[in-house]
């Protein structure tokens, strides 16, 4: 059995395109004890249908009750279609349990999404039972989604004991295992927001929470309180101080107002500043994913806490940092700008025609520009007034990236697992680069690495041995300083790219250039399936402005806008074109 090694990084899709394509993912009840089998004979026992909370989807879930006689195999197999069962915190598949287990099993430790079906085997040693499937993905108690590495299967071993005389599961580990189907039924993404390290931007975390919408808010709170996804931890931070729970297991929303009864003695000894941050945090975090929260209140032994005055508020959190409308590109071995109808030269530029650029880079405040030289083996920073300089030197270099903060990256392509970040704003007083290197990259050929406009994670796209992998890995600074690249999140397997570009603070646009043959551009987001613009033959390069309507294809019959399900050509004239970041 091959772990999985995965991460989801998981948030509902804002754009219409987006959601048309849910991640495919398991329903089935799968961790806690034995799985119950549909009867096959004898009286059935049927519960009420069960619903979906908040997806929209007429769909309800018939649970069936064990039966007289049931063999082990169909106890283990009626468990497990039992596993829709939120609403009632599975009932009926507590029934195919042992007294002991019903009380202990936890469901909700860890969701299991299985492709095709399971099987059912006796296990080595009498009353075992091993349950096998392949993985398409795995959800933890906090609603972290996992894609699973394709060929990952799992075994779950389970022992069946007789209970006045019928089989009933008495060992399973916790957690439940679904279809595809009914995972998207049950569960839906949800973007839990952390601020970045200077508490002005957003940073989405997307998580998949189960359960009806009462239950939401509650879901939301505690996976928030927990804190953020392994691949965020160190590049982004929580308003919430560390030890701080909910005082209930419930966040009751009346009139709007959502009641967040917190732990009465960490709430107290925070700052009316810090709570100030703690609500922007989770306001919006609820507002986003419902409708039906317009404000909250903290809660310390059930009275409200002091939130200072209104000269205490704090400014809400940035989403989607706003990216200049005008690119930077090529024209004659030459840096032009293009703000979508004209092209303009850049005022007090040298020239850089005898350095023969390629993949060209602007920085946020549009007056530092990056390019690669020599071959792929310079990154070059050039500013109006000063001359063209190399910032980097490497083998195979990926195209220059922007943060937000004025740092320019870029990654050897090599397999060594070196990135390179230079501070490239006017007086810096250090420009070498900071060299990392970063584990999980060695051996592996890096072709993107492009900082996200939140300056808080990097979207990288490498491959080994034929298998590519498009991450999203956070940055993790000491004041601007980058010190590491976290272990990364996998986004949903689209095939092959090389070339990659941030679209919105949550999704990216990746494909696999061609001369002359069709190329399918792919929104991936982090929390749904690929989804694909219409095709457009040569598709060399790409680049992406605010939203999935400003993705921008690039041939070398020029530049070509994304309209609707078309592609409608702009400008002749330029190559390789590039927003800020």
């Amino acid at each position: 059995m091959r772990e999985s090694n995965a991460l989801s990084v998981p948030g509902r899709a804002r754009a219409a395109v987006l959601l048309s394509a849910l991640v495919m993912a398991v329903v089935v009840l799968f961790v806690a004890a034995g799985c119950a089998a549909i009867p096959t004979r004898g009286p059935v026992g049927k519960s009420d249908p069960v619903l979906p909370h908040s997806n929209n989807i007429n769909v309800s879930f018939q649970q069936f009750a064990p039966v007289a006689g049931a063999s082990p195999e169909s106890i283990i197999r009626g468990f497990i279609e039992s596993g829709t069962g939120i609403s009632d915190d599975y009932q009926v598949a507590r029934q195919y349990l042992t007294a002991g287990l019903a009380q202990s099993w936890a469901p909700d430790k860890r969701t299991l999404v299985y492709k095709n079906a399971f099987s059912v085997a006796p296990g080595p040693d009498k009353g075992t039972y091993k349950v096998t499937f392949d993985v398409a993905s795995t959800v933890d108690a906090n609603g972290v989604l996992t894609p699973a590495d394709t060929g990952t299967t799992e075994t779950l071993d389970m022992s069946l004991a007789q209970v006045d005389g019928e089989w009933r599961i008495a060992k399973a580990p916790d957690g439940v295992v679904l279809s595809p189907s009914t995972f998207q039924a049950l569960f839906s993404p949800v973007s839990l927001y952390f601020y970045d390290p200077s508490f002005t931007r957003g940073v989405p975390d997307v998580r998949w929470l189960a359960g009806r919408a009462p239950r939401t808010a509650t879901a939301i709170v505690r996976a928030m309180l927990a804190g953020p996804a392994p691949y965020l931890k160190g590049a982004v931070v929580s308003a919430f101080p560390n030890g701080i729970a909910l005082e209930r297991d419930s966040v009751p929303v009346n009139n709007g107002i959502a009641k967040v009864g917190l732990t009465a003695q960490p709430l107290l000894a925070t700052s009316v500043r810090q709570r100030q941050q703690m609500r922007a945090q989770l306001l919006l975090t609820l507002q986003k994913a419902l409708s039906t929260v317009t404000d909250l209140q903290f809660l310390a032994d059930e009275r409200e806490v002091d939130m200072g005055g209104s000269s205490d508020v704090v400014a809400p959190m940035i989403l989607d940092s706003a990216v200049p409308s005008t690119q930077v590109a090529l024209s004659k071995n030459e840096l032009v700008t293009f703000d979508g109808s004209k092209v303009s030269a850049i005022s007090g530029l040298a020239s850089i025609a005898n350095l023969a650029p390629s993949a060209p880079a602007v920085s946020y405040s549009g007056n530092e520009f990056a390019f690669l030289a020599g071959g792929g083996g310079q990154v070059y920073k050039v500013s109006p007034g000063q001359v063209p300089a190399v910032a980097a030197v490497g083998t195979a270099l990926t195209p220059p990236s922007f943060a937000p903060n004025g740092w320019l990256w870029t990654a050897a392509g090599d397999g060594s697992g070196t990135v390179m970040a230079i501070n490239a704003n006017p007086g810096a007083k250090e420009t070498q680069p900071v060299v990392l290197t970063v584990p999980w990259l060695a051996g592996r050929h890096v072709t993107t690495l492009r900082v996200s406009r939140d300056g808080t994670r990097a979207l990288v796209i490498s491959d080994a041995d034929g298998v590519t992998r498009v991450s999203i890995t956070g940055i993790f600074t000491s004041g601007d300083m980058p010190k590491e690249l976290t272990q990364p999140a996998t986004l949903v397997d689209p095939g092959n790219p090389t070339v990659g570009v941030w679209v919105d603070d949550s999704s990216v646009a990746v494909m696999a250039p061609a001369v002359s043959a069709p190329v399918t551009i792919q929104i991936l987001d982090l929390a749904l399936d690929p989804v694909p613009l219409p095709a457009i033959a040569g598709a060399q390069w790409l680049s992406a402005g605010a939203g999935v309507r400003n993705v921008h294809a690039q041939t070398s019959e020029g530049i070509f806008n994304n309209v609707g399900n078309r592609w409608e050509p702009s400008v002749k004239s330029l190559r390789q074109a590039a927003f800020a970041g």
